[in-house]
């Protein structure tokens, strides 16, 4: 089933891992699939790498709505949880295509970001995105990938962050063309954020 909606090699989800309290915690992450695996390189400095480390079982939850990406990352307490048992956790309810619940294994953790494989234990469709294709919709997750890879790399004070800023801008102003009243706010927010993270910087 995997092969059916992971073809194109690189995919966009949302990782749930359980932190020491068994507490869910949400976090958008590209996914590579390599069959039969799944390889995640979450930053070693963020939530989702110390909790597979503590806690190798995850959930990727799999759509193409980017407003389940902008409320993982601004409003997680919009996020509704369905959980099938303590030590697991839980997906994500809402409109996904797909689920993927599994372990991970640490490979590699060396640089940066480390390397995980993860192996697929349950494998089931969800309702669907029920979303036709929208540039503005896709413009919106762009954005929100771009505004992670700079909060993750802003104290480093990195050498790519101009160009991930002229990126997420380009996205923006896709999103603010083409997207509805909900998009467009999203949109803002987003900048808003991203300007208190820069400390006013984002011109």
């Amino acid at each position: 089933m995997i092969n059916k909606f992971l073809r194109f090699r690189y995919h966009e989800s949302i990782v749930v891992t359980l932190n020491e309290e068994s507490s869910p915690h949400v976090a958008p992450m590209g996914v590579e699939y390599s069959e039969p695996y799944l390889i995640l390189r979450p930053y070693r400095s963020s939530k989702t790498y110390t909790n597979l480390v503590l806690r190798p079982m995850l959930s990727l939850n799999f759509t193409h709505d980017a407003r389940y990406f902008f409320k993982a990352i601004f409003k997680q307490e919009e996020i509704d949880f369905e959980f099938s048992g303590l030590e697991r956790p839980p997906v994500i309810r809402g409109n996904f295509d797909l689920y993927v619940e599994g372990r991970a294994k640490l490979l590699d953790s060396a640089d940066d970001r480390a390397v995980f494989l993860v192996t697929a234990e349950k494998v089931y469709e969800g309702l669907g995105s029920k979303l036709a294709l929208s540039r503005a919709n896709n413009a919106l997750l762009e954005a929100l990938v771009y505004y992670t890879k700079i909060a993750a790399l802003v104290s480093k004070g990195d050498k790519e962050i101009p160009e991930y800023l002229n990126l997420l801008r380009i996205n923006l102003n896709l999103v603010r063309k083409l997207g509805n009243l909900e998009l467009v706010e999203m949109a803002n927010t987003i900048e808003s954020k991203l300007s208190e993270l820069l400390g006013g910087r984002l011109r």
